[in-house]
This record gives structure tokens, sequence and C-alpha cells, in this order.
């Protein structure tokens, strides 16, 4: 028999009454297997990558460029971002100035020397301002000389590798996070005071004591992981910075010039006081309060909040998300560790008292399953583009490495509820016509089970270090391919029938061709105006807008660099007649990347249908946890009794 401290595995899940909280437990047993699926979308923090840039990547240009202007996905910071031009013969050529646009924190604009003709190679290497990392690329341009394809091949950028210290800090912090909001809300809601005998209050007592402690690690291992992230940025910061720099004047300027430090340290700040409150045993809801703002600012620092479009709603859940894998898989660890100290100092005095609290802990779990599986469909949908989008990039080959991790956890996790409850196998048993009894392995294999499935579960938190050091896979390059994208779009507005096409529909120069007729006839009015206003979705570019010519009746052209970039645009044709109010129509167009990518399985986008899966659960959870609250109030009021003639009383309804 295994042991864990001194004592057997087997007490940890000892109870008083074990058929009537079997199903209790079973059920906590399978929102373990459970929660590790839903973690597979935990919040992922990316990376600032490059959107666009004037001049264009591999563009000849008859004159050289005074400036040169890079637009990000994210903001960046001017004072650790760097660019060196590399000539034709690979000598290094230091800008004028960089600095980030006024009004616009994703641009940098780097001010050039003058460039006599030929091939250059200009290096940069950002940080972001939202999530503290590093990325770096060529912007290859030619002055009076064409750039080739193998000039282009040569500039590329490796594929970084994935720095192991910062895996390991990233698993600390995100550990030590949820493992403080997992024994908050265990201590508040399972181990709260209850009218119950001497024994039972001493045992709730004993263990929340323990449980607070559990916490009180948990914070100083998330202070202290969150410094050594700092001090991971500082190493990388070092190279890009003047050899006499002092560290100290790097980290302030690191924490006091950028978001990122400044959402490090008001988080450092609300972990020491949470540590603090711990320590001196201050009201619990003061601890709740401090827990709840740690997690909101580490959704702060992540990468949703650099998204253009709902970064509120994106921080908000990943916030969730990360609140809901503490309450559920760090209070059951809390859980763990607060029973292993506990049996170890008293023995097996309370052993039967274990069912209670995890009957109690299950509907706490539920709840945190129910926000995780909701959060996390949402997050992948804003992280992942498509299919291939997984398939085809380090973050999604980990994420699939990831999935095979927890199915084989859950299949470990089936088995070894299976053996500690053997009415779990029964319908397997019935199915395969074995003896009752039988299990799928000897009983006396739990222990080197327990040990693989621990194994296995701390490869998977692993996995989830590694996953959000890469950047995600949801940039324009992921756009859909020319066969997804329709070749017109036609809409009706009033008496009006606006038909738009685009062609080459590639980022650069396009023709643009608007057909815009009336239904009626004759048309009740003279066109006057007919308006295109192109808006970028991917990111707050601004909105331009140009007139069409017509060269024939109804038909219209326009001809320009309009779609600057791939990805989705919104385009708007407004018909202006003359006394009548503007007809407008409005189309969600896609521009697929100049080198567009085979189609492995899938390239339509997930976010639509995770989206609207992730409300669906919510829908349903809600009234499902609804529906359950009034029956059980309705189940708890005391029925009336009704008296009836010669003084006998019957129950209402019984």
């Amino acid at each position: 028999m295994m042991k864990v401290a001194g004592f057997p595995l087997f007490k940890l899940f000892a109870v008083a009454h074990p058929h009537r909280t079997f199903l209790w437990r079973h059920a906590v047993a399978w929102l373990v297997v459970l929660g590790w699926l839903v973690l597979l979308p935990g919040p992922a923090s990316a990376h600032a990558s490059l959107v666009r840039s004037t001049p264009a990547g591999n563009a000849t240009l008859t004159d050289p460029p005074h400036e040169a202007r890079l637009w990000f996905s994210e903001p960046v910071s001017p004072a650790f971002s760097t660019v060196t031009i590399i000539d034709g013969q690979g000598r290094a050529i230091p800008p004028v100035s960089i600095r980030v646009g006024d009004d616009d924190p994703t641009l940098l604009i780097v001010t050039l020397p003058d460039l006599p003709p030929g091939l250059y190679n200009l290096r940069w290497k950002v940080l972001s301002e939202t999530d503290g990392h590093f990325t770096q690329g060529p912007l290859v341009f030619g002055v009076g000389s064409e750039v080739s394809a193998a000039s282009a091949a040569t500039a590329s950028e490796p594929a970084s590798s994935i720095p192991l210290v910062e895996v390991f800090l990233r698993w600390l912090n995100f550990a030590g996070l949820m493992g403080l909001v997992g024994a908050a809300g265990v201590a508040a809601v399972v181990l709260k005071p209850s009218p119950g005998a001497l024994r039972e209050r001493r045992f709730m007592r004993l263990l929340h004591h323990r449980v607070l402690r559990w916490a009180f690690w948990c914070t100083a291992a998330a202070l202290l992981a969150g410094g050594g992230v700092l001090g991971w940025q500082v190493v990388v910061l070092r190279p890009t910075l003047p050899e006499n720099a002092a560290l100290t004047a790097v980290v302030w300027q690191l924490v006091s010039h950028t978001r990122w430090g400044q959402m490090w340290l008001a988080r450092q700040a609300v972990l020491a006081a949470a540590m603090f409150c711990l320590r001196r045993r201050y009201p619990l809801p003061v601890t709740g309060l401090l827990a709840v703002g740690a997690v909101g600012l580490q959704a702060s620092m992540g990468h949703a909040s650099g998204l253009s479009r709902a970064p509120a709603l994106a921080v908000t859940l990943d916030a969730l998300h990360i609140a809901a894998a503490g309450i559920w898989v760090g209070g059951l660890l809390a859980l763990v560790v607060a029973s292993l100290l506990l049996y170890r100092q008293t023995g097996y005095r309370f052993a039967g008292l274990s069912g209670r609290v995890w009957k109690r802990f299950s509907p706490l779990a539920v709840l945190g399953v129910l926000v995780l599986v909701a959060s996390g469909l949402y997050s992948t949908g804003r992280q992942a583009a498509s299919v291939d989008a997984v398939l085809t990039t380090r973050y999604g080959q980990f994420l699939a490495g990831k999935l095979s991790l927890v199915l084989l956890v859950g299949m470990v996790g089936l088995v070894n509820s299976m053996l500690l409850h053997p009415r779990l196998a029964a319908p397997l048993a019935r199915l395969l016509k074995k003896p009752p009894g039988w299990t799928p392995v000897s009983p006396h294999r739990l222990s080197r089970l327990v040990l693989v499935e621990a194994g296995l579960g701390l490869l998977v938190v692993l996995a989830t270090g590694v996953i959000t050091t890469l950047p995600t896979a949801n940039g324009p390059e992921f756009s859909a391919s020319p066969a997804d994208t329709p070749a017109a779009f036609s809409q009706q507005v009033d008496d009006m029938v606006i038909t738009f096409s685009a062609r080459p529909n590639r980022p650069g120069q396009n023709l643009f061709s608007i057909r815009a007729v009336s239904v009626r006839k004759p048309p009740p009015a003279e066109m006057m105006r007919l308006i295109v206003r192109l808006t970028y979705l991917d990111q707050d570019f601004g909105r331009m807008s140009v007139d069409a010519v017509e060269i024939e009746p109804g038909l219209y052209q326009v001809g320009g660099n309009y779609f600057t970039n791939p990805g989705r645009w919104k385009v708007q044709v407004i018909a202006r007649r003359r006394g009548l109010k503007d007809a407008s129509a409005q189309f969600q167009w896609v521009v697929p990347p100049a080198s567009a990518r085979a189609e492995i399985v899938s390239t339509r986008p997930l976010e639509p249908v995770l989206t609207i899966t992730a409300g669906m659960v919510i829908l349903l959870a809600t009234a499902g946890l609804t529906g359950l609250y009034f029956r059980r109030r309705t189940a708890a009021r005391p029925r009336a009794r009704i008296a009836l003639p010669g003084s006998v009383q019957v129950q209402n309804g019984g």
C-alpha cells in the first residue's frame, strides 16, 4: 500500500458514510479529469508581431527613405527597442533616432541616415509593453536595386529557442496564484464553521489553519516567481543596452517606464499585502479581495490587453479563467496538502470526517469547471485562428502535445477512480462480462498509478509554462485562404443593389469594382458620388475614404494600395444621390496573405464557433444552477401541517 507522509493514501478519501457520499466523491474525481481538459486554453501571453511597415518588406524604392515606420500588434517600448541597418556588404549602420508615434503606441518610427543605392536589411528588436516579451525580425528593402528571393531568404530570422528559465518561472507563478485563490476559496466556502459536533468543529478549525498556511506559501512562491521574471527580463535586456548601463537604472526604467513594469509592480505589492494579511491572520475577505486583485493584474499583463477588439472583455475572461482554475485545481490541491499535514500530525482521529469536506467542495469545483469551460473556449478562439494554425505553429503543436498528455492523465485518473471506487467499474465489467468486483488492473498497482498520474500532471503544468512563452497562432498570416473568400458581395439597401469585388485581393495594389444600380425604373434620383470607406478590423489603423470613378452607367472602380494588410476589412460603400438619404452597404471582406498557406485541414476561423459555444455553456450552466438552487430551496422549506378532526395531524402532501 502506498504511503504519503507516513500514512496510507486511502485515508485521504476515508468517509464516515461511504454509501451517501460515494456519488459526491465520484463527481470530484471526474472533475479532476475534466478540469485538466478545460485548462488547455489557459491565459497565453503573446508577442508584439510586425503588422505592416513603410517601406514594405522586399520593396524596391527609387529614392532613399528618410524614415521607416513599423506598426506592431501591441504597444512597444522605445527605451528597450533597437534597430540596426545592415547594408549589402554586411556593415552595420546605426539609425539617427528611434521613437514611438505620438498618438499610436504600436508605431515605431526610425529616422534613417542617408542611404546610397543598394540592398538594406533593417533588423528590429522590440519589447512589448503588454506582456514584456521581446520579438525581432528583418525588414528588407532596396534603394534603386531589386530585392531578390535569395536576399529575402538570407535575411529571415531563425526560430528562437524556448527559454527554459522563463518556462519554470511562469509555471511557479501560475501555480502560486492558483494555490492562493484556491486556498482562499476553500477556507471561505468549504471550511466555514458549522453547528456540528465538537469533534467536527475542531477538525474544520485545524484544517482551516493548515489551508491558510498553504495559501501563505503559495503567495510567497508567486511573489518569488515575479521577482525571478523581472530578473530574467533584465538578463534579456542587457545585450541591447550600453555596456556602462547601471543595473539598478535598467530595473527602474523597466518598472517605471513600461506598462508591463507598472502592472508587475502593482501585482507584487498586492501579493506582499496578501502575505502580510495571511501572516497576521486578517479577516479572510481581505485576503480574498487581494487574491482577486492579483489575478486581475496578472491578466492585465497578458496578451488580452493588447487585442484591438474588445480588450476589456478578453482581460476579464482571462482573469476569470485564472480564478476558476485556482478555485478548482488550487482548492483541490489545498485540501490534499492540508489533509496530509493534518493526518501526519494527528493520525487517523479525523479520517471519517473527510467525506463531508469533499462533499462541500464539489459544488465549488463544479462552478470552477463551468467558468473554465466557457472562458477557455473564448480564449482559444482569440488565440488560435484556425485548425491549420494549430497544426503549423509551435504554439499549436505544444497545445496538441498538452492535449495528448491531458487525455493520458484522464485515462490514468479514471483507472485510479475505479480502483478507489469499484462501483465505478461495474458498468465496464458488465459490458466485458466480468465478475462482480472486477477492476481494470490489480488494486496493488494503485500506488504506482498514483505516481504516474502525478508525474503526468506535472508535465501538463510544464507544457502550460512552455505555451505561455510562445507567440499565439492568430496573426494576419493565418487569414482565410482565397478559396474561402467569395468573389463578390452584394447587398440591397432601399431601392439600391450594391455589389463589391476586389482583384487580385492581395495586400498591395488592388482594383475595386462596385456596381450600384436602382431596382426602380427610372431611378428616383441622380447619383452624385459613390464613396468607399475601408477599416482594418484586426488593428486600429483608422479609416480610409476614397471616391469611386464611374466608368459606365452603374459601374464604378477604385484602384490603389488600400488593402495594406492581410486579414479582415470592413468595406462600406455609400451611394449619395440628389435629394435622397445616403444608401450605405457594409461588407466584411477578407484579404488573404500574399503567400497563401496551403490548406491542410481547415483555414476557417475558430473564433465565431468557439465564442457561440462559450455563450451556450454559460446559458446552460446558468439555467442548470438556477434550477438546482430553487429545487434545493423548495426542498429545504418546512412542510406545513394540517389539523384534521379528531386531533390528528398529517403533513401537507404526505
